[in-house]
């Protein structure tokens, strides 16, 4: 779909304005939430590692924590000294970062093969998928940098053995797969192992399995993983870290959940990311075209591209937790493979006079749900909330007024669209759910609790059901690992489950909420 030389000189003034949209798209009241329980588990064993000074053995409350390897939380341990706070901002500022060079690279890997065009729309698609633009950018969360690196060693994959360059195939590889197992685990190896497999029978190189390069990048990863092991068995020789890498990846599948789940998981997945890559996911309509797949095949690195995801999605379409986060590496290659299509099509194709009315139909429902929520929900910020309202109503109104009447930038129309939306939500959702949150509450709560014990030594009672949240929040304010203990002595302060009964000489200072089913606690002295 080319653009006319009288329409094409705007086209600069699209992408200026997607640019420009996209720094407070992602970044107005990034840390205006409190955190979330995977959020707060990377921030806490951070901080432990910062309080205890051991960057070998992560923890929580002082006891091993082997669910992920350290390399996340060096990372964010990390931006806590060059920023020094540890501040919700700076706990989601690298996710915030990799999803930002995550579409740096696909319009890097991508554009050799195809166009400056596609290549933009597919970065810029993948970041405006409703899931991560919506929700994991704003989260610090460890996959969207997981991802990133899947990612990239899918593309250096494919260029190195199109060069036919194994030696650098390999080591580069291994090294990413080094990096990026130490970040998640066992992932990265099912990743490594599938693709390196699928890549070598692509090139018609699957030889190239047996000979010494492969040996070598298997050996940086040894090397380097081992490394890390190594160090982590000497400090702690009885540890069952291996079992609990292994429990952590294999406790989504069906040795967890049995056939019957999994198997209704097959009919369950699709729609679901379906919803959750609206409203680019739409674009699926054009694998009724009947000359898709021929077009891909025609061009060698989709077609790479598209086998790659075709191999990898099975390990999550049988998996029945997964989370729409554990696939963010096979996004970009479904929404390169659709948008590169589109741009194929003329505007008289007969899907994609399908396609537009079902973009349109989709943001007028959205309007209409979001004009109901508004008027049916009493905000904090009235006046500023309406304000907000009518100005977003008004350009989206007009956005897609200018969506159907100009067919040449629709694709950038929606971008800007999207974005629009995305700093509205900023400005009005954010600061609606800060004001009303429980989550908000609670962290004020631990925050007291902190004050209240500043100048003396706080533990957590055994079998305490407190969330990571709580214990972030009091562990951050007071700069103090919050350990765990069966013994109670003069002097110091303790945290309770309120149902516990009541010891001799304990008096009551503090009852608190934690998010974990809001369950009633209390912090206690004993006289």
């Amino acid at each position: 779909m080319e653009m006319t030389k009288s329409t094409s000189k705007y086209y600069p003034i699209y992408i200026a304005i997607i640019l420009l949209l996209l720094i407070p798209a992602l970044f107005i009241n990034l840390g205006l939430l409190p955190l979330i329980a995977d959020e707060a588990t990377r921030a806490l064993v951070s901080l432990e590692m910062e309080l205890s000074g051991n960057l070998i053995t992560p923890t929580i409350n002082g006891e091993y924590y082997f669910n992920k390897p350290p390399l996340y939380n060096w990372i964010l341990l990390s931006f806590f000294q060059l920023s020094g706070n540890h501040s919700e901002w700076i706990i989601r500022l690298p996710a915030l970062i990799s999803l930002l060079l995550f579409g740096l690279i696909i319009y890097l890997s991508i554009v050799k093969y195809t166009d400056k065009r596609v290549a933009f729309i597919s970065a810029l698609a993948f970041i405006t998928s409703g899931r991560i633009l919506f929700y994991d950018s704003m989260l610090g969360l460890i996959d969207l940098s997981f991802s990133l690196l899947i990612f990239l060693n899918f593309i250096l994959i494919y260029h190195f053995a199109k060069k036919g360059n194994y030696w650098i195939l390999f080591m580069l590889s291994y090294l990413v797969v080094s990096v990026t197992f130490l970040m998640k685990g066992l992932p990265a190896i099912v990743f490594q192992f599938i693709t390196i497999i699928t890549a070598l029978v692509f090139f018609k190189d699957w030889k190239k399995l047996f000979r010494i390069p492969h040996f070598i990048g298997i050996a940086i990863f040894l090397i380097i993983v081992g490394g890390y092991y190594l160090l982590l068995w000497k400090e702690n020789p009885d540890s069952n870290y291996f079992q609990t890498l292994l429990t952590e990846s294999t406790k989504r599948t069906f040795m967890e959940y049995g056939w019957w789940k999994t198997f209704t998981h097959l009919f369950t997945f699709p729609p679901e990311q379906f919803y959750h890559l609206l409203p680019w996911s739409l674009l699926l309509i054009f694998l009724f075209k009947k000359d898709f797949y021929k077009k891909i095949k025609e061009n060698h690195f989709l077609n790479f591209l598209a086998i790659v995801f075709l191999v990898n999605i099975p390990v999550y379409w049988i998996s029945v937790e997964s989370y729409p986060r554990y696939l963010f590496m096979l996004y970009p290659i479904l929404l390169i493979l659709l948008i590169n299509h589109y741009y194929s099509l003329k505007n008289t194709d007969k899907l994609m006079k399908l396609f537009w009315p079902g973009v349109i139909i989709l943001f007028v429902i959205s309007l209409l749900v979001g004009s109901w929520f508004f008027f049916n929900h009493d905000f904090n910020t009235q006046n500023k909330s309406t304000l907000i309202f009518y100005i977003v109503l008004a350009l989206s109104l007009l956005g897609m007024f200018i969506l159907w009447k100009q067919s040449d930038f629709r694709l950038e129309i929606l971008i800007i669209l999207l974005l629009i939306i995305r700093i509205s939500f900023n400005l009005v959702i954010l600061p609606e759910r800060e004001s009303k949150s429980d989550t908000c509450i609670q962290k004020n709560q631990a925050i007291e609790i902190s004050k209240i014990t500043a100048n003396s030594e706080v533990l957590l009672h055994y079998n305490t059901p407190i969330s990571v949240e709580t214990v972030y929040y009091i562990s951050s304010e007071r700069m103090d690992i919050l350990e765990k203990t069966n013994n109670e002595k003069e002097g110091d302060y303790y945290i309770f489950d309120a149902r516990d009964p009541i010891r001799e000489k304990e008096r009551i200072i503090y009852s608190f909420e934690t998010r974990w089913n809001n369950k009633k606690l209390r912090l206690s002295e004993f006289e």
